[in-house]
């Protein structure tokens, strides 16, 4: 463990983006709307979670696919964070993504441009440094969904490659680039529960659904799967285990990256030799960190550390 400890965590987004959050006093549909304010930042679900994770004080690494300025602009923003990057410069530019906050209403609003599918020479490239990267990190953590048309198996390929190398993985995806990792054994996997509902195809209106739903996802091979509901109950289940997790009471600023500060804080806890169910309190307790903030993944320790203690825990089997 100690060994593994010395080792990256490496964090797999393949299309990470510029974020940009506009505040606006109030929004008005089909009329002129002046932001008050506009912050850029680098998103993407690997992003903020190398975020999170440099502030629990681990040592993430991230990779993926950049370009063009908006590339650029996302590897500074990383770097100045002391944030390994290592990605593959790719001839298509980095897309751009936009975060509408109405302040009047508290409503948040998020405009996605679609990434464009990396060519042939891309994939390659990728892979290659993939196999590299593998070797010198002690987990993987894959995050987001893939460009529309790319192959279903390119998550797949991944979790090959770190169960062949031993490396624990966990996997936030959903749909057919989930299921087909499930052969490979993740660690864990993680969805929130409108993603568990189109990716087991069925109908998630209940607790029973969703216990019923992610023990497919078990029985396909996932060795843990954490669902989360927002400011309702998550989920964590196992083959013997079920455990029920309330978020804290808070008035959310962004919840935009709240799901990928989850995974970062269960990644650092299990870094850190703890078992899954405490794990996943911590991963709670930073989610709700990071709704707080304007900036998704900029969470603070103390916001962490004081709503851990206010995350409600309950062993259900």
């Amino acid at each position: 463990m100690a060994e593994q400890l010395k080792k990256p965590v490496l964090c797999v987004g393949i299309t990470p983006c510029v974020q940009r959050t506009l505040q606006f006093p109030r929004l008005e549909l089909g009329e002129v709307n002046r932001a008050r304010a506009v912050t850029i930042s680098a998103g993407g679900k690997a992003c903020t979670l190398a975020n999170v994770l440099r502030t629990l004080g681990e040592d993430p690494l991230v990779t993926g696919l950049l370009g063009g300025d908006t590339g650029v602009l996302v590897e500074n923003y990383l770097r100045q964070r002391a944030i390994t990057c290592d990605f593959v410069v790719s001839d298509q530019p980095t897309r751009i993504c936009s975060t509408v906050l109405d302040e009047a209403t508290g409503q948040v609003t998020e405009l996605v441009e679609e990434a464009a599918l990396p060519s042939p020479d891309d994939w390659c490239q990728f892979d290659g440094k993939l196999a590299g990267l593998l070797v010198r990190c002690g987990m993987v953590v894959i995050s987001g969904a893939l460009p529309p048309n790319a192959p279903d198996y390119t998550y797949a390929n991944i979790a090959q490659k770190a169960a062949t190398l031993n490396v624990p993985l966990l996997i936030d995806s959903q749909k057919a680039p989930l299921m087909n990792t499930l052969a490979y054994q993740p660690l864990l996997v993680k969805l929130n529960q409108r993603e568990l509902a189109e990716t087991c195809q069925t109908p998630v209106a209940s607790d029973e659904d969703l216990i019923k739903a992610g023990h497919k996802l078990l029985a396909r091979g996932a060795q843990w799967v954490l669902v989360t509901q927002s400011a309702a109950p998550a989920w964590l289940l196992s083959s013997k285990e079920i455990w029920q997790y309330q978020p804290p009471r808070i008035k959310a600023v962004n919840p935009i990256g709240c799901g990928d500060s989850v995974s970062a804080g269960v990644a650092c806890a299990l870094r850190l030799g703890r078992p899954m169910s405490e794990a996943t309190r911590l991963g709670i307790a930073c989610g709700s960190a990071d709704a707080l903030t304007l900036v998704p993944g900029e969470v603070t320790t103390e916001d962490v550390e004081r709503l851990y203690a206010e995350v409600t825990v309950r062993r259900m089997a």
